[in-house]
């Protein structure tokens, strides 16, 4: 994933890696049909990183508020991961498949967010919206804050504005 994100589709040459890993190239293709498998697999374990893990550890908390907060904790603390979505987004560009998979990750996010919006009583059609809001405001957080550390100060200044204007409070 690291290499995905410093370089892209580019980064993942296989005799580099089988290198890195310890093993020959056909030894790389005995688990791996191609590359083009290789990166959808290596997506697979991005999205159950980036998307599923938050998911569920927004998911713990008893109360809709709490799940909110929890969620956008887990959403802006990771910083510093490079440009594995921007790599993803110009790869599928290029390949059907990966587009399909960029667009359900970002649909699933999107949804999730709407769900906990409604659970706090929005109206739908405002929960759609402010979620829609919040992903394309995380995608410039994320743009922003690809190579630093935010510190704990900021990031619950930062927790505290986005529930206020996201939930009022």
């Amino acid at each position: 994933m690291r290499q995905f994100a410093q370089s892209g589709v580019n980064g993942l040459v296989i005799e580099k890696m089988s290198s890195e890993l310890g093993c020959s190239k056909s030894s790389f293709y005995w688990y791996f049909k191609s590359r083009d498998e290789f990166i959808a697999r290596l997506i697979e374990r991005w999205v159950e990183l980036s998307t599923q893990q938050v998911i569920l550890s927004s998911s713990e908390p008893e109360n809709a508020e709490d799940q909110i907060t929890k969620m956008l904790i887990e959403m802006f603390s990771v910083t510093r991961k490079g440009d594995f979505l921007f790599y993803l987004r110009k790869l599928s560009e290029e390949a059907t498949a990966f587009y399909t998979m960029l667009e359900t990750i970002e649909q699933t996010r999107m949804s999730y967010a709407a769900a906990l919006f409604k659970k706090v009583g929005m109206d739908p059609e405002v929960a759609e919206q402010k979620s829609h809001i919040l992903y394309h405001y995380y995608l410039g957080w994320y743009e922003r804050f690809k190579k630093d550390q935010v510190e704990d100060e900021e990031l619950d200044r930062h927790i505290k504005m986005l529930r206020a204007h996201l939930l009022g409070m």
